[in-house]
């Protein structure tokens, strides 16, 4: 047992919201996205806006809201534009400041010159790009990560292309999502049509990793589950291969985890309120070893897309537990949340967490 977990109140989540600050660097971005000059990504974390974007080769972390009469500047979660506020058209450089803007005299007394939007430190973890929130915190993202920072590296190197980008609301507090992402003890029951089908949630995991509240975990795959000649044929190519299912946490908000290195999950956790958590959906192919001829690409779209179908069948059949799970914790506030030896991420979680809660809060 552990001690109560808050799942549904207003001041532990106001709590947990000043925690996730002095932690402070957070994964937003795979440098796939931003490979091209004004390639951006937005995200809003806890209220602020926030952008990475791609300056003639250099990267760099904004806030998202212009200083003239503060609309958002960049409005879509990605794309290719400079970084132009489209209410007045003021322009920002790769320094933040105003490069260009309608009627520019009228505004010399301002000191335009001077004005600069709130920026945010890039660090990387192979080809992962983080941002830290929290200027005052004096920890490199090496010391951050630990032991998990080489693992987690090292699939970063593999991801190809991003097939899909969307957000899902889930009706939850975040911490249901971090516990139902940290096992495969329900994959045999819940997803039975897709984790269970492909041999993943019977044999117990033995290759894992723990850093503070990241961690890592291989789960093995079945030895009766037959091979498709076809997929593993076109795929033989790929540049990184495991036998089973690869899942990172890290802490406090991203998900990235691998099936065979036959494609690639990066999920981000946007918790908005004690019961609403917004999860963006984000899946890239696997790279390969040389260029692909035209029907070889055509047979990895497809393949592609059959693991964007199978993706949003999992992560819609977890969305359905977790959100029943929600609606009784009303009558479960003063009561903890068993967890087994199958749940042990769950437990490496919380005994970080909580002790956190007590010492930072």
């Amino acid at each position: 047992m552990i001690k109560n977990l808050n799942y549904i109140d207003e001041t532990v989540f106001l709590k947990e919201k000043s925690l996730f600050f002095k932690e402070s660097w957070i994964l937003v971005a795979h440098k796939n996205e931003l490979a091209n000059n004004n390639d951006f990504v937005t995200l809003e974390y806890f209220g602020n806006k926030i952008f990475i974007q791609n300056y003639n080769g250099t990267l760099k972390s904004f806030q998202n809201v212009c200083l003239h009469r503060f609309n958002t500047i960049h409005e879509e979660p990605y794309g290719n534009r400079v970084s132009s506020c489209l209410y007045h058209n003021w322009t920002y450089g790769k320094k933040g400041n105003v490069i260009g803007l309608m009627c520019r005299n009228s505004f010399e007394k301002d000191n335009i010159s001077a004005l600069r939007l709130k920026e945010y430190e890039i660090d990387y973890c192979g080809d992962f790009v983080f941002i830290k929130l929290n200027d005052q915190l004096d920890r490199s993202l090496n010391d951050y990560l630990g032991n998990v920072f080489a693992s987690l590296a090292e699939i970063s190197r593999h991801f190809g292309a991003k097939t899909i980008d969307y957000t899902i609301e889930h009706k939850v507090n975040w911490k249901l999502l971090v516990e139902n992402v940290l096992e495969c003890y329900h994959c045999t029951s819940v997803h039975e049509n897709s984790f269970a089908k492909m041999g993943f949630g019977s044999v117990a995991p033995e290759k894992f990793d723990f850093f503070e509240a990241h961690s890592w975990c291989e789960f093995p795959k079945g030895d009766d589950v037959k091979p498709n000649k076809i997929i593993e044929k076109s795929l033989a190519d790929r540049t990184f291969k495991t036998q089973g299912y690869l899942h990172f946490y890290s802490y406090p908000n991203a998900f990235i985890s691998s099936v065979e290195g036959k494609g690639f999950y990066f999920g981000f956790m946007f918790p908005e309120s004690p019961s609403k958590t917004n999860l963006r959906v984000r899946y890239f192919a696997p790279k390969f070893e040389k260029e692909l001829s035209e029907s070889q690409q055509n047979i990895i779209d497809f393949i592609n897309n059959s693991s964007n179908e199978s993706l949003d069948l999992v992560l819609n059949e977890d969305k359905k537990i977790v959100e029943n799970i929600q609606t009784n914790l009303e009558h479960f506030k003063d009561s903890s949340p068993i967890f087994g030896d199958e749940e042990f991420r769950i437990l490496k979680f919380y005994d970080y967490f909580n002790k956190k809660e007590l010492n930072d809060i």
